[in-house]
C-alpha cells in the first residue's frame, strides 16, 4: 500500500490540475473556433444562396443576393465572393473582410446592373475566388420578384417568389389569410375594378377578375399575385375568370391583368372560365393573331383593344390561356367546383345575355351586334355566379346592367338583371354590387328578389363616373341591406351607415349558416320555399294529379298522387287525403314534415278506400276541413287511372297509370 502524507497529496493534486489544464488547452486549440468573438470560416455547403432579385423595379430598388447560414454556429464569410456566370458577365463582388453570419442568419449584398433579366448564374465562391460553395442558374426574372429556396436552405422554388430580403422565405401567414374549413370571399381593395378571391372550405380557389387602371400597366396583376400568395399561402388557383371583357376587370393582354398574372407573376391555374365573345380565325394561316382583322365576334356589341387582344391570347392554343380555357356553361353547377363534396355549389346563372331580349322584346341581346347603330354594352354579357353553402348564398355579376337605356357614347344598355333575378328567384345573404354601384344596375326587382343582408361595393375613391349612384345606395338602405365599401366612392353621396373599410372586404362562412362580413356577425336563413325552409302551400299550388281506384293485376293497392305545380319547396306534412265529404272512409293524414320539391310528386297508397263505382278524391288542409283540391269520378276500369294531362292540367279518364311520374 502506498502511503501519502498531507504534503504528498497536495503535490499530487497540483500535478493533476496542471495536467487537466494542459489537456483542456490542447483540446480547445484543436477544435475550430465558432463564437461571436472568433467565428470559424464557412466550409462548402454550410452557407447557401437563399434568395435573389435579378430584375428590380419600383418595389425592389436594387438587385440583391441573400446568403443563409444553415448551421447553428457563427461563421465567417469575409473576403468570399458573389459572382454571376463563370468566366464572363460582371466582375465578382467581394464580401467585406470580417463579415459574419449568425446561426441561421442572413447576409444580403445589393448591386445594380449585375444580374441579367433574361437568365444568368448566381454563384457563391470561396476566398480564392474559384471554389464554388453554391450556385443557381435561372432562365428568366420578373420585375420585383425573386427566386428563392423554400424553406430557407431548402429546395429552390419552381416559381418566382415574393421577395423577403434578409428574412425567412416562409413567414407566418398574417391576419386575413384563409382559415381551413371556411368558405371565404375576399373582395380585394382595387378601387373601381374587380378582383375577388373566393376559397372553398377545402381550399379550392376561384379568382374573379384582375384590375388594371391603364392598358399598359401590370401593377394590378403584381398586387393580386401578392394577395393570392398572402391569403392562400401558395401560388396556385383552381379557377380564374374575368366576369367580362373590360380593362378594370381583366387588364390588357400582353401588358397586365389576367395575362400578366399567369404569364409573368408565377401564378398558375387549372381552368380559365370565360365568356364566348368571339374567336380568332387565322385567315392567313401564319399562326399569328391579328387583333384588328382576325377576330370573329360571337356575343359582342361595344368592342375595344382590350377585347381584341384578349381573344388573340385566350383563343390561341399555344398560350397558357388557350390551353386551360373553358367557355362558361349557363346553368352549370359542376363546371366550377369550390367544394361540391362539402356541399358548396357554384352555379353559372347567366353568361352572354342568353335568353335576354332587347327593348323591342324581339331582338336577342346575345349575338354579334358590333355593327349595330346602337351596339350593346359589353357589360350586358357579364357572367353572374351564385355560390351556395348550406343556408348561405352569395351572388356576383360583374357589370351586369338592369335597365334599357341609351348611353351618350352611342351604345345601349339592356335589362339583364331582371332575367338573373328570375333565374335565382330567392333571397340571398350577400351580393357584390353590379357595375360598381352604377345607376344602370342593381335595379329594384333585382334587390327585391335577392333581398340581400349585405352588399359589397368596389367603387373606388378616384372614379370619374360618380359611382356609387345615390339611387343604388338609397335602394339598398331602404331595403335593409347593410353596405360595405372597399373605399369610399363619390364623396358627395349620402352613405348613411355604410361601412367604409379602406381595405379588403372579407366574407367568412364557418358552417353554411354563421358568417361574418368585415368581422360583423350574421346568421344565414333559407328563404321560404327553399329546400331548407319549405313553405306551406297555398290553395291551388298542390293538386290531386292522378289516382287509381281499382287495382287488379298491375297494381296491388289503390293510390293517390299529388303534384307540386310551383318552383318552391312546399311542406305538405299533416295535410289530409280524403274521399267523400262527410262519409266514406276516415281521412288519411300525410306524415309530418313531408316536403314536395318543385315539380315533384307525392304518392299515398291505401286499400279498400276509394269506391269502384264512384267517389270523391280530396286534398284537405292541416285542419282537415279546407279543400285544396277535389275531383269526382263516376266509373272505373281495373288498373287504369284518372289523371291530369299535362301534370296539373285538365282531367281525363282511363289513363295508362304513371304512378309517381309525369303523366305526359
Amino acid at each position: 500500500m502506498q502511503i501519502f502524507n498531507r504534503s504528498t497529496r497536495a503535490q499530487a493534486l497540483a500535478i493533476t490540475l496542471v495536467l487537466a489544464l494542459l489537456t483542456s488547452s490542447a483540446a480547445l486549440a484543436a477544435a475550430p473556433t465558432s463564437n461571436i468573438h472568433s467565428p470559424r470560416q464557412s466550409v462548402v455547403g454550410e452557407v447557401l444562396i437563399n434568395e435573389f432579385v435579378a430584375a428590380n423595379g419600383t418595389v425592389q430598388t436594387s438587385e440583391w443576393v441573400e446568403l443563409y447560414n444553415t448551421t447553428s454556429a457563427m461563421v465567417n464569410i469575409g473576403s468570399m465572393w458573389i459572382d454571376d456566370i463563370s468566366g464572363g458577365g460582371g466582375a465578382p463582388k467581394q464580401i467585406p473582410a470580417g463579415t459574419t453570419i449568425a446561426p441561421h442568419g442572413y447576409y444580403v449584398m445589393t448591386f445594380s446592373s449585375f444580374l441579367n433579366n433574361g437568365g444568368d448564374d448566381v454563384r457563391f465562391l470561396g476566398t480564392d475566388g474559384t471554389t464554388v460553395h453554391d450556385t443557381y442558374t435561372y432562365t428568366s426574372a420578373t420585375t420585383d420578384m425573386s427566386w428563392c429556396r423554400k424553406p430557407d436552405g431548402g429546395s429552390w422554388s419552381a416559381i418566382q417568389c415574393d421577395p423577403t430580403q434578409g428574412a425567412t422565405n416562409e413567414p407566418p401567414l398574417p391576419p386575413g389569410t384563409w382559415t381551413p374549413g371556411t368558405l371565404e370571399i375576399h373582395v380585394l381593395n382595387v378601387g373601381q375594378g374587380e378582383s375577388q378571391l373566393i376559397i372553398g372550405p377545402t381550399g379550392r380557389t376561384l379568382l374573379i377578375g384582375v384590375f388594371e387602371s391603364n392598358w399598359n400597366t401590370n401593377a394590378g396583376a403584381t398586387w393580386a399575385a401578392s394577395e393570392i400568395r398572402r391569403i392562400t399561402g401558395g401560388s396556385h388557383l383552381d379557377y380564374v375568370m374575368p366576369s367580362h371583357w373590360h380593362l378594370d376587370h381583366m387588364g390588357y393582354a400582353g401588358y397586365g391583368g389576367i395575362w400578366s398574372l399567369l404569364e409573368q407573376q408565377g401564378i398558375t391555374a387549372d381552368v380559365l372560365i370565360d365568356r364566348d365573345g368571339g374567336e380568332w380565325v387565322d385567315a392567313n394561316s401564319d399562326s399569328i393573331c391579328d387583333p384588328d382583322l382576325e377576330v370573329v365576334w360571337h356575343n359582342a356589341g361595344t368592342i375595344s383593344g382590350t377585347a381584341r387582344n384578349w381573344v388573340c391570347w385566350a383563343d390561341d392554343p399555344t398560350t397558357i390561356a388557350g390551353q386551360i380555357r373553358q367557355l362558361a356553361q349557363i346553368g352549370s353547377t359542376t363546371q366550377i367546383d369550390l367544394g361540391l363534396a362539402s356541399g358548396v355549389t357554384t352555379k353559372i346563372v347567366q353568361v352572354d345575355a342568353q335568353g335576354v331580349m332587347q327593348a323591342d322584346g324581339v331582338t336577342p341581346v346575345a349575338g354579334d351586334h358590333t355593327a349595330d347603330a346602337l351596339p350593346t354594352s359589353e357589360n350586358d354579357y357579364s357572367i353572374t355566379l351564385w355560390i351556395n353553402w348550406g343556408k348561405f348564398d352569395f351572388v356576383a355579376g360583374g357589370d351586369t346592367d338592369g335597365e334599357y337605356a341609351t348611353s351618350s357614347f352611342g351604345y345601349s344598355y339592356n335589362d339583364v338583371e331582371t332575367d338573373v333575378a328570375a333565374r335565382i328567384d330567392q333571397e340571398v345573404e350577400v351580393i357584390w354590387v353590379n357595375h360598381h354601384g352604377s345607376s344602370h344596375s342593381t335595379n329594384a326587382n333585382y334587390v327585391g328578389t335577392l333581398n340581400p343582408d349585405a352588399a359589397i361595393f368596389s367603387s373606388g375613391s378616384t372614379n370619374s363616373y360618380g359611382h356609387p349612384d345615390q339611387t343604388v345606395l338609397d335602394r339598398l338602405y331602404n331595403n335593409g341591406t347593410m353596405r360595405y365599401l372597399t373605399q369610399m366612392g363619390d364623396p358627395t353621396r349620402n352613405y348613411y351607415d355604410s361601412v367604409i373599410v379602406n381595405g379588403n372586404v372579407v366574407v367568412q362562412v364557418t358552417d353554411g349558416i354563421n358568417y361574418t362580413v368585415n368581422g360583423d356577425p350574421y346568421v344565414a336563413s333559407d328563404p321560404a320555399g327553399s329546400a331548407g325552409n319549405p313553405r306551406l302551400p297555398a290553395i291551388g299550388e298542390v293538386l290531386v294529379n292522378e289516382f287509381l281506384p281499382a287495382p287488379k293485376t298491375l297494381f296491388t293497392k289503390e293510390w293517390v298522387e299529388l303534384y307540386n305545380t310551383t318552383d318552391d319547396y312546399l311542406n305538405i306534412g299533416s295535410m289530409w287525403i280524403d274521399d267523400l265529404s262527410g262519409g266514406g272512409g276516415a281521412p288519411k293524414q300525410i306524415p309530418a314534415d313531408t316536403v314536395l320539391a318543385p315539380g315533384s310528386y307525392y304518392v299515398m297508397e291505401m286499400s279498400n278506400y276509394l269506391n269502384n263505382s264512384s267517389d270523391d278524391v280530396r286534398l284537405l288542409g292541416t285542419d282537415g276541413t279546407t279543400v285544396y283540391d277535389t275531383y269526382h269520378y263516376g266509373s272505373f276500369t281495373y288498373d287504369r287511372s284518372y289523371c291530369r294531362v299535362p301534370d296539373g292540367g285538365s282531367w281525363t279518364s282511363n289513363c295508362v297509370a304513371t304512378k309517381g311520374s309525369s303523366n305526359q
